[in-house]
């Protein structure tokens, strides 16, 4: 009596498994090593091929570069959790490794949306009133508590106010 034992082919199996990620908003793009994370005791491991998916590609998109890089790239001005799914697959039987992207919030600045023009007026003119209502965005923020103040760089020629959302430049009397 004989007993044949025939062989089969086994999945990849995860031998590093990926850390989960923290970083801030607006974070360069990470590159993760592959190339270690799988491994296949009935092939050469290097014919693991690996592909990655986000569970929000709003907040991050992933690829695979040259076989063994993950990219994950950062989506500008966006915070929040996406699941990363990486896939080893070898010989038509596949493993996959799961980790988390955590981009943290990050309070961004206003930033000027609607500059102002410059203002050419005569010689005692009126004091000019300019609605600020629209100049600044703040992505992070409502636009309404973004505070506003002026200064002149020639008080003795205009002196600038800033009074809610209107600018009002007084120009003193008789100068140029």
């Amino acid at each position: 009596f004989s007993v044949t034992i025939n062989a089969v082919d086994d999945p990849p199996v995860i031998v590093n498994p990926l850390p989960d990620i923290s970083v801030n908003e607006d974070a360069a793009d990470s590159t993760i090593d592959l190339s270690h994370v799988f491994d296949d005791i009935d092939d050469d491991n290097a014919s693991i091929t690996k592909t990655a998916t986000s569970s929000k590609s709003s907040l991050v998109t992933v690829s695979v570069a040259g076989g063994n890089t993950l990219i994950l790239d950062y989506q500008s001005n966006e915070s929040g959790t996406a699941d990363i799914n990486v896939t080893g697959t070898s010989n038509g039987k596949s493993v996959s490794d799961f980790f988390s992207v955590t981009l943290n919030p990050v309070d961004d600045p206003p930033v000027v949306a609607n500059p102002l023009q410059d203002i050419s007026v005569n010689e005692d003119a009126a004091d000019s009133t300019i609605d600020l209502s629209h100049v600044f965005n703040d992505i992070d923020d409502d636009n309404a508590s973004i505070t506003k103040t002026a200064t002149s760089t020639n008080p003795s020629l205009v002196s600038a106010s800033v009074l809610g959302n209107t600018l009002i430049l007084d120009y003193q009397t008789n100068q140029s």
